[in-house]
């Protein structure tokens, strides 16, 4: 095995370390998951460390400046997930060879390739971290099983969850080990709007936007229909709602979109990227989603650091981020939220103070407090693997 050149010498904060990124998912595959990993491995490589991404996904070799090691092998067909045991010796093997000082699971809801790379990273006494990007709500049963049977919950790994929803429901698989809390960071000053003065309100609809994957989880049929519900009986052309995003949902929606009579009310956008996200988000009024099981919320975190007010469910892990009633409404239920939708727009006055909440500026989610928080947790597992190292008897 490859000599890693700081572990040797002590997670000393003034030395370089290597550092591996593994992810079932990475670019040129599009997702929170993805954009997460290759904006970390950024961070880090600008603060003099040197990374690497492990993933499963078939691409270039270079991201961004980023190494990129694919995994050969074949995927389970219509889900690109990794089931042979080619796929997962590779992986052992780039690991074993690849002299890292510490190695850093991405995880979603079916990442068999994060979770091996983690069991093998803890029975070789490689420092690691794992970070869960999934609310794993509704699956105690088999988390438990899965801990009772791997061992989740005694192996020397650092956990941590993007959010506090996320982090009570890794409970199940990680028992009462500690549990960091490090939520998915972005590059604030990029995202926000410029200052300069708005449209009149009274003269214009109140613009409502989205961004998701349209696809079932992400609920993009209760959101439709919370504001068609919200716009009954009001004037027509009082508002409208861009959807940004794509999936195998699309086609539904559209026909929903159609059979409601929002054809004029509700516009389509597609795939985006992440400038002309960025330019709608400016030129909007609020963000609205209705996801449960939202993880975190990076969509919502986006426009809230463009200086939108966000309409979403208090389930959301988004709620760590947000002030209900200051720059955000945090939502029941379906019918809260639209309620809350059709509040902001027949009440300018209240649209107006959550947007005048939402221009104050987030606190910790910028790169430059969420990469220190992860350099002090790959300190912190190289330490713990340190301490677990049996001692060598002194000489005379």
């Amino acid at each position: 095995m490859t000599q890693p050149f700081s572990s040797a010498l002590g997670p000393d904060a003034g030395r370089p370390m290597k550092i591996a990124l593994v992810g079932d998912w990475f670019l040129p595959r599009l997702g929170g998951i993805e954009l997460q990993m290759r904006d970390l491995a950024l961070e880090l490589m600008s603060e003099g460390h040197a990374v690497e991404i492990i993933t499963g996904v078939p691409g270039a070799d270079r991201v961004d400046g980023i190494k990129v090691i694919r995994l050969p092998g074949p995927r389970l067909v219509g889900a690109g997930i990794a089931v042979t045991p080619g796929v997962f010796k590779a992986l052992r093997g780039l690991v074993r060879a690849g002299g890292y000082d510490v190695m850093h699971g991405h995880f979603g809801i079916i990442t068999p390739i994060a979770h091996d790379a983690l069991r093998f990273a803890a029975a070789e006494r490689i420092p690691a971290v794992a970070t869960f990007h999934s609310v794993l709500r509704y699956y105690d049963l088999p988390l438990k099983l899965l801990d009772r049977t791997l061992g989740y919950s005694r192996w020397p790994v650092r956990y941590v969850g993007v959010s506090s929803v996320t982090a009570e429901a890794m409970r199940p698989l990680v028992g009462h080990r500690d549990i960091a809390v490090i939520a998915n960071g972005i590059d604030l000053g990029w995202w926000r709007r410029p200052a300069e003065p708005s449209p009149g309100r009274a003269t214009r609809p109140v613009e409502f936007v989205t961004v998701m994957r349209l696809e079932k989880r992400k609920r993009a049929r209760a959101l439709i229909g919370a504001f068609a519900d919200a716009l009954a009986g009001l004037p027509a052309g009082c508002a409208r709602l861009t959807v940004i995003g794509d999936g195998g949902e699309r086609a539904a929606l559209e026909r929903m979109v159609a059979s409601r009579g929002l054809g004029a009310a509700v516009h389509f956008a597609g795939s985006r990227t992440r400038a002309d996200i960025r330019d709608a988000l400016h030129r909007s009024d609020v963000f609205a989603l209705a996801s449960r099981l939202e993880a975190f919320g990076i969509a919502a975190l986006e426009a809230r650091a463009a200086g939108l007010p966000v309409v979403t469910l208090k389930a959301s892990g988004a709620r760590d981020f947000l002030r209900d009633g200051a720059d955000a409404l945090l939502a029941e239920d379906d019918a809260a939220l639209s309620r809350d939708m059709r509040s902001l727009i027949v009440d300018q006055d209240r649209l107006m103070r959550l947007t005048e909440g939402a221009r104050t500026t987030p606190e910790g989610v910028d790169w430059t407090s969420i990469g220190p928080r992860y350099l002090a947790e790959y300190r912190a597992a190289i330490q713990d693997a340190a301490a677990a190292q049996p001692q060598r008897p002194e000489t005379a």
